[in-house]
């Protein structure tokens, strides 16, 4: 088995082999001067001529666990996708990406109802 992971962040691409049952750890690494806390990783799967699927994302540094699929980021901002007892099905790319947080100001919208005799005049 082949695992490809397509990492923009770091124009990175990895190929992991390995056998049906083992445990496969997929690296990400962001270079960017964010802090990891304001961080967000996300994980796609794609299969060859297929739509990408999304898997999972985690924010800031810490531990994800969703089905097969467990995701680490860690405070270097590195992020790992693990996933455990790998079978033929879990051949495909693997892409990281990356989002970072900002600070938001508050937008405050206003409306204005015209009348119908307003408009015809």
């Amino acid at each position: 088995m082949i695992f490809t992971v397509a990492v923009p962040t770091c124009q990175m691409f990895s190929e992991v082999l390995a056998k049906a049952g083992q445990r496969v750890a997929l690296p990400c690494h962001s270079t960017t001067e964010e802090s990891v806390k304001s961080l967000t990783f996300f994980w796609y799967k794609q299969f060859p001529g297929k739509a990408l699927r999304f898997l999972l994302k985690t924010a800031g540094n810490g531990k994800l666990h969703k089905g097969e699929y467990t995701a680490i980021v860690y405070i270097n901002k590195t992020a790992l996708l693990e996933i455990g007892a790998v079978s033929l099905r879990d051949t495909a790319i693997y892409y990281c990406a990356l989002q970072h947080h900002l600070k938001l100001s508050q937008v405050s919208v206003h409306t204005k109802s015209v009348s119908p005799t307003a408009q015809e005049g």
